[in-house]
């Protein structure tokens, strides 16, 4: 079946984005702590200059994100900058005209595909497999207002709790809520998150408030789910 449209919202520049990647066949994506890191390190390595992550959750047969796309001129800035000359074909199209907004979302959408074939390549190599990992396309959805961005980030915080994988979201640890919390980790706009929230003390409470409340009245399902 394909996928409807609305679980393939284009990228536009300083928009956020629920980000959801699932195995074909609900394959296991992670069979030991070293495939968290390496998704993680992979992540950050196609993304990080395009993408500022404000959660996410990693779970047994898929991942969510929640990021901010970056302004055009940080990714342009990035793209001059590359030292490395490893510029795709895709980048190269954007840097000659990045006002257009179909080439920003063909490199970005190439990135994620790029990001996700690398993983792939690891896991087959690591567990003697062959052939494709993840569902096609990954799916992703606009997020359009504040409350629907409260609502997400909660959403992928305490998705392991959701699927039963724990009892208590907060004990789990392949999620960006310790990691906000802590202020540790620079792949996490962890300033920007407690802001959103008000403080530190409320993004606490309003997640274990929201949580609570979802069990009690019935988890509302996910828009990519």
């Amino acid at each position: 079946m394909p996928t409807p449209i609305q679980f393939k919202a284009p990228f536009i520049a300083n928009a956020f984005y629920h980000i959801v990647c699932k195995s074909i066949d609900g394959i296991l994506l992670f069979k030991q702590p070293q495939d968290y890191a390496v998704f993680y390190e992979r992540f950050r390595k196609f993304n990080s200059a395009f993408f500022n992550v404000w959660s996410y959750s990693l779970l047994s047969n898929h991942t969510h994100h929640i990021v901010k796309i970056k302004s055009i001129e940080d990714i342009v800035d990035y793209l001059e900058s590359d030292k490395n000359n490893s510029t795709t074909v895709s980048m190269n199209s954007f840097l000659q005209e990045p006002a257009s907004e179909s080439l920003l979302d063909t490199m970005l959408e190439r990135q994620m595909n790029s990001f996700l074939v690398s993983y792939a390549n690891y896991y087959n190599n690591s567990y003697k497999r062959k052939g494709g990992l993840f569902q096609k396309p990954f799916k992703r959805i606009q997020i359009t207002d504040d409350a629907h961005l409260q609502q997400a980030v909660i959403y992928t915080n305490a998705n392991a709790q959701k699927h039963k994988l724990v009892n208590d979201f907060t004990t789990y640890p392949y999620t960006s809520y310790t990691e906000v919390l802590l202020n540790c980790n620079s792949s996490v706009c962890c300033k920007d998150v407690i802001e959103f929230f008000g403080s530190r003390d409320q993004f606490i409470k309003i997640h274990k408030e929201q949580v609570e409340f979802y069990y009690n009245n019935n988890w509302p399902s996910s828009r990519l789910e």
